[in-house]
Parts: structure tokens; sequence; C-alpha cells
């Protein structure tokens, strides 16, 4: 039995490690202007993830006997870290707005010195921001292996597949249509659309984190009691042993993930609708542009 225990208060020290590090805040690795998904560093990481749930599960079924103990603690220590540690999905898609509207700014700058399309795609994809550096220069290559640009500008926005960076495409896509010459009016008001636009989600996302920060107390405490009922209060926690309490147990772990999914939902943003798309046209892209930067 102390054998047990052991086990059990193991299991539950790599849990709170586990959450303890996907709460902190790691440095961004250096950047780069390779495709993303190269690397092995995502890979490595699934497989402690995979290894550390299924020795957490493995310890807390062993220590309590209880199957649906063991799933729920193999659920948590999956998702937990997940759901509230950094929300760095949203930062990395702030970064990326912020980029497209520093490009467009220097779009519109360059395009002021008479300079061409063309040309100001180079000259700006050199010096471009790193979250958006690979597709950039995948489109500098199209340019210079001779592909019309139009066609160009399209795979960018199914690379970028951004609404704000289908704003800039479009406006660039209108002017090589049309030979249009005084567009870096229209760029820079794009440009600073998205800014305004980050600015926007910046505020959401700090009442966001204080959100998150509620649910991690609240989680923090409910591990903790349960942690300290199964260690000194048997009594307490006996009849979950049986078949019915293991069902009551099942419900209360589903309630509560539910929960945590349905606060995860509520503070998410909705991003606006794409105008560049495979089935979109011209002229109704043109009439959307029109309309935001007016």
């Amino acid at each position: 039995m102390p054998a047990l225990f052991a086990l059990f208060g193991a299991g539950v020290g790599i849990g709170v490690w586990l959450l303890a590090t996907g709460f902190r805040r790691r440095p961004a690795p250096p950047p780069t202007r390779a495709r993303p998904g190269r690397g092995r560093g995502p890979t490595s990481v699934s497989t402690a993830r995979i290894a550390a749930t299924l020795g957490v599960a493995a310890a807390v079924g062993a220590a309590t006997g209880w199957p649906v103990a063991a799933i729920l603690a193999a659920v948590g220590v999956w998702l937990l870290p997940r759901v509230l540690g950094p929300d760095l999905a949203n930062r990395r898609a702030l970064d990326r707005v912020e980029a497209i509207a520093a490009w467009a700014e220097d779009l519109a700058g360059t395009l002021q010195g008479a300079a061409g399309i063309e040309q100001a795609i180079l000259e700006t994809a050199a010096s471009a921001p790193t979250e958006i550096g690979a597709e950039l220069d995948r489109l500098t290559a199209a340019i210079r292996a001779g592909v019309r640009l139009p066609q160009a500008l399209r795979a960018l926005a199914d690379d970028l597949a951004d609404p704000t960076a289908d704003l800039v495409i479009n406006v660039l896509l209108q002017a090589a249509r049309h030979q249009a010459r005084d567009i870096a009016t229209g760029l820079s008001g794009v440009g600073q659309r998205a800014r305004r636009q980050a600015s926007m989600r910046m505020r959401v996302a700090a009442g966001r984190a204080r959100t998150r920060t509620s649910v991690r107390i609240v989680v923090t405490v409910v591990i903790g009691i349960a942690t300290l009922a199964a260690l000194f209060a048997h009594d307490l926690l006996r009849p979950y042993g049986s078949p019915l309490g293991q069902l009551i147990l099942a419900a209360l772990g589903g309630a509560f993930a539910g929960a945590l999914v349905w606060l995860v939902r509520t503070g998410r943003v909705e991003d606006l609708p794409r105008i560049l798309t495979r089935h979109s046209t011209p002229e109704l892209a043109g009439e959307v542009t029109g309309e935001a930067t007016g």
C-alpha cells in the first residue's frame, strides 16, 4: 500500500510539473525564413507529452484502482497545459496582423518613390517581418521565375490565408490588372486598418488573460482538494469505487471538462471573413477593399 501511494504521489508530482511548465512563458525560438512545419521540435514535445500522459494515467490507476480516475488524469495532463497555458495561438495571430500592417505601410512608402509594383515587392520582401518572411520569399521567387504578378499574388493569398493579408493583396491585384498608379493611399489605409484590428484584439486578449487566471485558480483548487482527499480522506472517496460511483465520477469529470471547453470557446475572437479565396471574383474583392479602405 505505501508503494501505491508513493506511485500516486509521483504521478501527481509529474502532473503538477507539466501544468507549471505549461503555464510558464517560454522564450520564442530564433526567427527563421524556412517554411513552417519543419524541424524536430514538435515531434519531441509530442512524444514527451504522450509519455507523461500515459505515466500519470498508469500511476493514478494503480494508486486508486479506478479506471475512470486514470482516464480523467490522462485527459487532464494532455489538455490542461494547452487550455490554461499562454495563449500562443492568439499571440501569433496578433504578430502576423502587425507584420502584414508593417509590410503594407512599407509598400506604400516604396511605391510613393515612383517604384513599380514588382520592384516594390522585391525591395520590401527583403526586409519584411519574419512572421510573413517565408511566404514573401516564395512570392519573390515566383516573380523572379517569370510568374505573372496576379497569379503570384493569388498564391501569396493562399499561403498567408489571412483576412488582413487579403486586403493588402487585393489592392495590389487591382493595381496590377488595371494599371493603377496611385495605390500607395489604398495600402496606407489597409495598413492603418490592420493596426486598429491588432489594437482591438490586444484589448480582447487582455480580458481573456484575466479569465484564464481565474480558471487556473479554480483548477488548482480542485486538483489540490482531490489530491488531499485521496491521501487523507479515504472514507470520503470510498463510494466512488463502486460501479455507480465510477459513473458519477465520470459525469463530474465530463461536466468539469465541458465547463473548461465552454470558457475557452467563449474567449475566442472570430476573425474577419476572407475576400480572396479560390471561389472569390476580382470584382467582388475590389468592392470589399473599397469599403475597407474608405
